[in-house]
């Protein structure tokens, strides 16, 4: 398990004074990259050698977000790799041990050069010990929206949305379908499923659709292919 200690600042802070929906997905994301970072592997480093870890599925339960000046504790650990996938869980709580929120995320080994999924490295898995997955249920990986979604804006891919990859972060994704919520939107769950990846000079189509229970948000080109789908429940 490899872990990393915050506190949350006001830049990551809603209305409410508690840590934003997509500011706890970058804070997990994070924890993933210095967990890379530390053993060796990072994100730059993969780079060189045209090799990046891409995520294809996030699943989010949130207990009780984080106040502004919290201490927390993030931890991480893969707990499965196969093929081109690996998957990963993540844990924050307070000093008191507290859970804060859990999650599951599953990710693929992306060659950048042939622009397609690729085999896992064998020195990429030997550095990441597997540790058994954390006790949660497995939702679907795959996220089934209804048709009949609202088309709410049309955003321009601009630089400050990219990463190392020359792709939309996955937590900008994030942060544009959290922004499309109903004011006080009570979310407990968070699922996303990430499809395509956009680049610079893409155009994201933003579209919900509400039901008794669930909010759902998709961003797709102009056709309507989507790159990224996300239910919150």
């Amino acid at each position: 398990m490899y872990t990393i200690h915050d506190r949350v600042s006001y830049s990551r802070i809603d209305r409410d004074g508690l840590m934003g929906i997509s500011n706890v997905v970058d804070c997990l994301q994070d924890c993933c990259m210095f967990h890379s970072e530390d053993a060796g592997h990072s994100a730059l480093e993969l780079l060189k050698k045209d090799r990046a870890w891409l995520v294809s599925s996030w699943h989010v339960v949130f207990r009780r977000r984080p106040t502004l000046g919290e201490y927390i504790s993030i931890h991480t650990w893969p707990y499965q790799f196969k093929g081109i996938f690996g998957s990963r869980n993540f844990l924050m709580e307070t000093p008191e041990h507290e859970v804060l929120a859990y999650a599951d995320s599953r990710w693929f080994y992306f060659d950048s050069a042939a622009g397609r999924p690729a085999r896992i490295d064998r020195e990429e898995i030997e550095v990441y010990p597997t540790e058994p997955p954390y006790e949660m249920e497995h939702a679907p990986r795959k996220v089934n929206c209804p048709e009949d979604m609202e088309l709410k804006q049309v955003i321009e891919v601009s630089p400050n949305y990219l990463d190392t990859n020359d792709h939309v972060n996955n937590g900008q994704y994030v942060r544009l379908a959290a922004n499309a919520l109903p004011m006080n939107y009570p979310v407990k769950q968070l699922r996303a499923e990430f499809r395509l990846a956009a680049k610079l000079g893409n155009t994201l189509h933003l579209r919900t659709a509400v039901t008794e229970d669930r909010f759902y948000a998709t961003l797709t080109d102009r056709e309507g292919e989507p790159y990224f789908l996300c239910e919150f429940l």
